[in-house]
Protein backbone atom coordinates (compact mmCIF):
# COMPACT_ATOMS: atom_id res chain seq x y z
CA UNK A 1 0.00 0.00 0.00
CA UNK A 2 1.68 3.18 -1.15
CA UNK A 3 1.13 6.71 0.73
CA UNK A 4 -0.53 9.34 -1.11
CA UNK A 5 1.07 12.86 -1.07
CA UNK A 6 -2.00 14.05 0.93
CA UNK A 7 -1.53 11.08 3.32
CA UNK A 8 2.13 12.21 4.14
CA UNK A 9 0.76 15.47 4.23
CA UNK A 10 -1.78 14.97 6.68
CA UNK A 11 0.40 12.68 8.48
CA UNK A 12 3.23 15.78 8.96
CA UNK A 13 0.13 17.88 9.81
CA UNK A 14 -0.64 15.22 12.58
CA UNK A 15 3.58 15.25 13.48
CA UNK A 16 3.34 19.32 13.99
CA UNK A 17 0.25 18.82 15.82
CA UNK A 18 1.43 16.59 18.32
CA UNK A 19 4.83 18.41 18.86
CA UNK A 20 2.96 21.51 19.60
CA UNK A 21 0.79 19.76 22.07
CA UNK A 22 3.87 18.53 23.89
CA UNK A 23 5.57 21.58 24.22
CA UNK A 24 2.69 23.48 25.24
CA UNK A 25 2.11 21.04 27.72
CA UNK A 26 5.68 21.29 28.92
CA UNK A 27 5.32 24.55 29.05
CA UNK A 28 2.56 25.17 31.05
CA UNK A 29 3.87 21.69 33.54
CA UNK A 30 7.16 24.10 34.03
CA UNK A 31 5.01 27.18 35.12
CA UNK A 32 2.76 25.25 37.31
CA UNK A 33 6.20 23.93 39.32
CA UNK A 34 7.60 27.34 39.18
CA UNK A 35 4.43 28.71 40.88
CA UNK A 36 3.71 26.07 43.61
CA UNK A 37 7.17 25.50 44.71
CA UNK A 38 7.52 29.64 44.89
CA UNK A 39 4.58 29.07 47.11
CA UNK A 40 6.16 26.55 49.24
CA UNK A 41 9.14 28.58 49.59
CA UNK A 42 6.91 31.73 50.82
CA UNK A 43 4.87 29.39 53.82
CA UNK A 44 8.54 29.13 55.24
CA UNK A 45 8.93 31.26 58.15
CA UNK A 46 12.91 30.16 58.66
CA UNK A 47 15.43 32.21 56.90
CA UNK A 48 17.56 30.17 54.43
CA UNK A 49 21.07 29.49 55.52
CA UNK A 50 22.69 31.74 53.18
CA UNK A 51 20.88 34.65 54.90
CA UNK A 52 22.27 33.92 58.65
CA UNK A 53 25.78 33.59 56.98
CA UNK A 54 25.32 37.33 55.18
CA UNK A 55 23.31 38.69 58.52
CA UNK A 56 26.45 37.83 60.35
CA UNK A 57 28.61 40.65 59.09
CA UNK A 58 25.82 42.72 58.16
CA UNK A 59 25.30 43.07 62.01
CA UNK A 60 28.77 43.75 62.74
CA UNK A 61 28.59 46.74 60.48
CA UNK A 62 25.44 47.50 62.07
CA UNK A 63 26.91 47.92 65.86
CA UNK A 64 29.48 50.42 63.81
CA UNK A 65 26.63 52.30 62.49
CA UNK A 66 24.53 52.07 66.05
CA UNK A 67 27.65 53.72 67.50
CA UNK A 68 27.89 56.38 65.06
CA UNK A 69 24.14 57.15 65.41
CA UNK A 70 24.42 57.03 68.83
CA UNK A 71 27.31 59.55 68.23
CA UNK A 72 24.95 61.81 65.94
CA UNK A 73 22.01 61.63 69.03
CA UNK A 74 24.52 63.27 71.65
CA UNK A 75 25.61 66.30 68.65
CA UNK A 76 21.84 66.97 67.87
CA UNK A 77 20.91 66.58 71.43
CA UNK A 78 20.81 70.01 72.10
CA UNK A 79 18.66 71.08 68.56
CA UNK A 80 16.13 68.55 69.74
CA UNK A 81 15.80 69.28 73.36
CA UNK A 82 14.50 73.10 72.26
CA UNK A 83 12.35 71.57 68.70
CA UNK A 84 10.68 69.18 71.24
CA UNK A 85 11.91 66.08 69.64
CA UNK A 86 13.74 64.40 71.38
CA UNK A 87 12.11 61.09 71.91
CA UNK A 88 11.52 61.00 67.87
CA UNK A 89 15.25 61.62 67.69
CA UNK A 90 16.10 59.22 70.43
CA UNK A 91 13.77 56.79 68.85
CA UNK A 92 15.56 56.89 65.10
CA UNK A 93 18.90 57.45 66.06
CA UNK A 94 19.43 54.77 69.32
CA UNK A 95 16.44 52.58 69.53
CA UNK A 96 16.07 51.33 65.95
CA UNK A 97 20.09 50.58 65.13
CA UNK A 98 20.42 48.39 67.96
CA UNK A 99 17.29 46.86 68.14
CA UNK A 100 18.05 45.89 64.12
CA UNK A 101 21.42 44.68 65.59
CA UNK A 102 20.58 42.82 68.64
CA UNK A 103 17.21 41.60 68.57
CA UNK A 104 16.38 40.94 64.87
CA UNK A 105 16.29 37.38 64.30
CA UNK A 106 19.78 36.15 62.76
CA UNK A 107 19.28 35.75 58.97
CA UNK A 108 15.31 37.80 59.20
CA UNK A 109 15.86 41.46 57.09
CA UNK A 110 12.68 42.64 56.03
CA UNK A 111 9.06 42.02 58.27
CA UNK A 112 11.44 41.70 61.49
CA UNK A 113 9.66 44.52 62.93
CA UNK A 114 6.25 44.72 62.12
CA UNK A 115 5.96 40.88 63.13
CA UNK A 116 7.15 41.71 66.11
CA UNK A 117 4.67 44.11 66.81
CA UNK A 118 1.88 42.41 65.71
CA UNK A 119 2.95 39.65 68.46
CA UNK A 120 3.35 41.96 71.24
CA UNK A 121 -0.51 43.27 70.31
CA UNK A 122 -2.11 39.78 70.32
CA UNK A 123 -0.68 39.41 73.61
Amino acid sequence: MKLKFKDLALMENLSNITQTVIRRFLVISLIIALIVSQAQAQESDRPSSGAMMIDVPIRVLSLGLSVVSTAFFVVALPFTLTSGSTGEAWETLVEEPFEFTFFRPLGQFDDWKTEESTENEES
